[in-house]
């Protein structure tokens, strides 16, 4: 019986778990919902899109969100969910309200949040694969301009559409795939078939390959995913034929067109609306269109002329709708944009600003357009501005008038009003009541920021620390440890008096300062200064008394500052302590003017570079630059620089497709140092001039002479020529150099050869050293110099050997006593100075050099050889590892160092000796789960001091690593064994360290997420073992075999 009740049970059991499975099955299905069912439909009133069996009209926006500071590079799905919901919440609860149905994107929204959208907020969206528009990656290889006749390029497309399709089949809210960004603009490959076609017909038979391409991906596509609509993003209607000839499995035509307040010309006799009718017979959506807010003829914010133009062609595009008795063609459209953008520009520059400078001219936006000037600005088509950042770390959106009227427009059905109807409605729409309240905007905006003159923001950071040294612990215990505190107040100021005129500029105030041993810190400045006053009488005794003070003159102090005055021929800015960069991608080929960028760097020894004026042409002046300064670079001399770069159209065979003419002239010598021991450099002069050609195969020509310090013509210098020492001096082909470099493709490979002669004091600037290489470049003269490299690309791997071989025109010099034999003496010779001696053997010593590199790079998108990769990286695992060995064959002269004592430079009096050494390094980026990213930097090898002779070569180990942590958490370590000390006065004197120890860890405390922005607190835990090659001041011949300190810190921003 017992045996039967519980066959019974196990029956009983078995049932509910059957009947259990069944209901999660179920709810697993209605979980898992269906793609929305999105059709078009034709009769002979016109076209209409329908979802789901019910009318859909495209009321929307191009949107993305770009924060403040930031550009294209944003990756706003890398962000946490938290903050990612917030954003969503905060930009479509705003466009829900105005009646919005739909967003098109260039960043692929995730399916879980473009499901998110529609389900929350009634709004789909156009999936938009890009298609190349930008450039592509071929097998490893990054092509610039897609060749969309090549049948690997088509391969590789295609299957990145099928992938995009897949991705998104069956998820709720997509609307449409849509393919590419005007692609139809971007035909700027070219092949040697290309170019035996005469001009004219050269870009449509691109266009052939490129709507051929669209159409077999679309194909491809629809096997993927049947019941979806596809369609391309066509610049306008240019190749209309051509895409009715190819476009056959196209659903609809989207298109961007920027033709004024209509899309017909009808003095003309031109329609958009009739082309597309009568010659392709499909329905249009507009992908883009829209204007600017901002007046190009009145240099100022034009809410009205936006809200107007918008007005005018919202009423154009309904009348083309369903059943209004036009052509009918007309789906609804999306416009540009949502909200503004602060990088379109100059995309990596001036991020924190919104530009104001016309980009490309316009003839149908009549309210601001002037013959023969531009009046389209690119960082002002919102129809928000960029607010402020909110407690959530979102940066609000600010509408203008536009908001409101197209909100009430977007009231009115297009496909049921009738003509009669719409026109009433639209024309009824109180324009002078927006205008007020676009107005009431901005002035209660002017009036909470004080446009004029505010505080913007600032920052209070507190510190305490604990350190000590072995000697003082082992004696004193606890003692024997000592301790610091610090505080340091920044707050930054904005102005704008007038609308050409505005700034920036940051004050640094100092309270206690704490002082670290392991650390150069900015702020190092209010740190107490000790002086010893001999023979004082203290007690009635006469001793020698150390005495502390502070110089309370430095408490506060200027940290940077920067305006700008604009108008419409130029740009004036002058600039203290921010950010420069380089001009070597604007024709500055010897790299003349340096960047400047690491202000942490500068910070630790308080200098200010850099700092000057620039005078920026534009318009008849473009090209030109005038740079003026007391330090326009960190460690230049007071110097005037100009540069002029012309040229730059179109691809050509002939040399100088683009030029570029320099010239620099020092004002005067720095008195001081620009670090601790940096030495100063002599005053000079250079002229540069520069031509680039870019051929149809490919390959680019680069060219370059230069002029340098003709001041040291006829200066005499000394040599060794045999066995006699020779007196001779600098001549004028002493100061010139020629340069050039060309790259080619070698089937799908991409190699360079370069060379570069440079007389005995034909010193230039910095070369741009570009991935990541570890090639001895030198910026002085006195070299022959040739260099080549092949990029050997498989994706995702990429293999990069390079070489250099350098020989100098006249050798360093050896040390030799004088010899006095008889009557007779022998004077000597010495190694050269850069001070004492027109020239000196340096870094330009004489070098072959051979490097390899290998990386691995997954998601090429976030390129691994940014500046920024650290942050941007986006695949799961990227790294590479690279490999350099360079024979020095021979010794160089003397180096210079700073001696701050007695205000000049002083020489290490011997140089280095010839030396072989190598490097073997690598870098690995990790996103282990979203939320979690790990960076890590390991370096071994050997290496030099870099001014201090006569000390054995380094055998080195160093590694670095941070992690980050759900936005909230951030770790970092280093770990260094018998290395130089963080400084490049330790490298230079060959200060060096057994072992060397850093761990820290920082909580961030809101929603931003960022180390710099975020209010934050947290502890570092430093440690080194010290020997007797390790500083005097802290070995104490043996007394101390450690050090260590503890800092603990918070940071509030407001």
């Amino acid at each position: 019986m017992a045996k039967l009740d519980c066959v019974a049970s196990a029956k009983k059991i078995g049932s509910l778990i059957a009947v259990a499975s069944l209901m999660l099955f179920a709810l697993t299905g209605q979980a898992r919902a269906a793609a929305d069912i999105v059709t078009t439909y034709k009769d002979d009133k016109g076209w209409k899109l329908m979802v789901n069996g019910e009318d859909f009209y495209v009321k929307g926006f191009v949107w993305d969100y770009k924060p403040v500071g930031t550009n294209y590079s944003y990756d706003l799905y890398g962000q946490s969910e938290e903050l990612i919901k917030s954003i969503i919440d905060h930009e479509f609860g705003l466009m829900a309200k105005a009646g919005v149905t739909a967003t098109r994107s260039f960043v692929r929204v995730p399916p879980k949040w473009v499901t998110y959208i529609w389900e929350t907020y009634g709004i789909m969206t156009v999936v938009n694969p890009l298609m190349g528009r930008y450039g592509i990656v071929i097998d490893g290889k990054s092509i610039q301009f897609t060749d969309y006749s090549d049948p690997r390029t088509r391969e590789i497309l295609i299957k990145q559409v099928v992938e995009f399709v897949d991705m998104y089949k069956d998820v709720p809210g997509v609307l449409m795939i849509a393919l590419g960004n005007e692609s139809n603009y971007g035909l700027s490959w070219s092949s040697f078939e290309i170019e035996d076609l005469p001009v004219g017909e050269q870009n449509r038979e691109k266009a052939k390959f490129l709507y051929s391409l669209f159409n077999e991906a679309i194909q491809a596509g629809r096997a993927v995913d049947p019941e979806r609509l596809f369609t391309i993003v066509n610049g306008d209607i240019q190749y209309l034929d051509l895409i009715a000839e190819y476009g056959s499995d196209w659903d609809l035509l989207g298109v961007n067109a920027y033709r004024g307040i209509s899309f017909e010309d009808k003095e003309n006799n031109v329609s958009l609306w009739r082309d597309v009718k009568e010659k392709l017979d499909l329905p249009v959506v507009f992908m883009e269109f829209g204007s600017d807010a901002f007046n190009a003829r009145d240099f100022s914010e034009d809410q009205e002329a936006q809200a107007s133009y918008l007005r005018g062609l919202w009423q154009e595009i309904y009348s083309k709708s369903y059943g209004n008795g036009a052509e009918g063609n007309a789906l609804g459209g999306f416009v540009f944009e949502w909200r503004d953008e602060w990088w379109k520009y100059r995309q990596t520059e001036n991020l924190e600003i919104q530009d104001r400078t016309a980009s490309w001219a316009n003839g149908g936006y009549k309210f601001d357009h002037v013959e023969g000037q531009n009046n389209m600005n690119e960082e002002w088509f919102g129809v928000a501005r960029i607010g402020e950042l909110n407690d959530q770390g979102v940066y609000e959106a600010e509408v203008r008038m536009a908001y409101d009227v197209l909100r009430e427009i977007w009231l009115t059905d297009p496909y049921s009003a009738g003509k009669a109807t719409i026109d009433q409605a639209i024309n009824d729409v109180n324009m002078e009541l927006y205008s007020l309240k676009g107005v009431l905007r901005s002035l209660n905006k002017a009036k909470k920021q004080d446009e004029k003159f505010k505080l913007s923001s600032g920052s209070f950071k507190g510190e305490f620390f604990v350190q000590g040294f072995e000697g003082e612990i082992d004696e004193d215990g606890e003692d024997g440890l000592s301790f610091s505190d610090g505080q340091m107040l920044d707050l930054d100021f904005t102005f704008q008096p007038t609308k050409h005129l505005k700034g920036e500029f940051t004050i640094n105030l100092l309270a206690n300062v704490a002082e670290s041993n392991f650390e150069q810190r900015y702020g190092d400045r209010g740190l107490p200064l000790s002086i010893t006053v001999e023979d004082a009488v203290v007690n009635g005794g006469i001793q020698d008394l150390d005495v502390s003070f502070t110089k309370d003159t430095e408490r506060v102090e200027l940290y940077s500052f920067e305006a700008s005055y604009e108008r419409e021929n130029y740009d004036l800015e002058t600039f203290y302590h921010v950010p420069r960069y380089h001009w070597g991608n604007e024709g500055d080929f010897f790299g003349l003017l340096r960047e400047t960028t690491d202000m942490e760097g500068q910070d630790i020894w308080n200098s200010k570079a850099p700092y000057g004026f620039e005078f920026a042409g534009k318009k008849d002046l473009y090209g030109l630059k005038v740079l003026l300064g007391p330090e326009v670079y960190w460690g230049a001399n007071p110097l005037a620089m100009v540069k002029y770069e012309f040229g730059g159209g179109a691809q050509g065979k002939a040399a100088g497709q683009k030029y570029a003419v320099m010239i620099s002239e020092d004002i005067a010598e720095r008195e001081d140092s620009s670090s601790a021991t940096e030495a100063t450099v002599r005053q000079s002069r250079q002229a540069t001039i520069y031509a680039r050609t870019d051929y149809a195969n490919g390959a680019t020509l680069e060219l370059g002479g230069l002029i340098s310090s003709t001041e040291r013509e006829g200066d005499e210098y000394d040599r060794i020529e045999g066995d006699d020492i020779v007196v001779d001096e600098i001549e004028f082909e002493d100061t010139l150099g020629i340069k050039a470099k060309l790259e080619f493709d070698v089937g799908a490979q991409r190699a360079y050869v370069a060379m570069n002669y440079a007389g005995l004091v034909a010193d230039s600037g910095d070369p741009l050293r570009e991935f990541d290489t570890e090639l001895p470049y030198s910026s002085l003269g006195n070299k022959k110099e040739i260099e080549a490299g092949i990029r050997i690309y498989s994706n995702p791997y990429m293999i990069y050997p390079r070489i250099l071989h350098r020989e100098n025109i006249v050798d360093a010099n050896p040390s030799i006593d004088p010899v006095t034999t008889g009557t007779n003496l022998s004077p000597g010779i010495a190694p050269r100075d850069r001070d004492s001696d027109p020239f000196a053997v340096l870094d330009n010593r004489e070098a072959t050099s051979a490097e390899i590199f290998f990386t691995y790079d997954p998601t090429p998108g976030s390129w691994f050889y940014d500046w920024d990769n650290d942050m941007k990286e986006d695949a799961p695992f990227a790294f590479n590892i690279g490999l350099t060995g360079t024979s020095y064959g021979t010794d160089t002269d003397a180096n210079l160092f700073f001696f701050e004592e007695g205000g000049t430079n002083a020489s290490f009096g011997e140089g280095l000796e010839e030396e072989d050494v190598w490097l073997l390094k690598s870098k690995m980026v990790f996103n282990t789960r979203p939320g979690l990213k790990t960076i890590m930097n390991f370096y071994t090898g050997t290496k030099q001091s870099s001014g201090k002779p006569n000390e054995e070569t380094l055998e080195f180990f160093s590694w670095d690593g941070k992690w980050m942590v759900d936005k909230k958490h951030i770790y970092s370590a280093h770990l260094k064994v018998d290395d130089f000390g963080p400084y490049d006065f330790q490298e230079q004197f060959n200060l060096v360290y057994p072992l060397q120890v850093m761990f820290g860890y920082t909580r961030l405390m809101d929603q931003l997420g960022d180390e710099k922005l975020s209010n934050q607190w947290g502890i570092k835990f430093f440690y080194r073992e010290l020997d007797e090659l390790s500083p005097e001041d802290e070995f104490l011949d043996g007394e101390n075999d450690y050090m260590m300190e503890v800092q603990t810190f918070f940071e509030l921003q407001f």
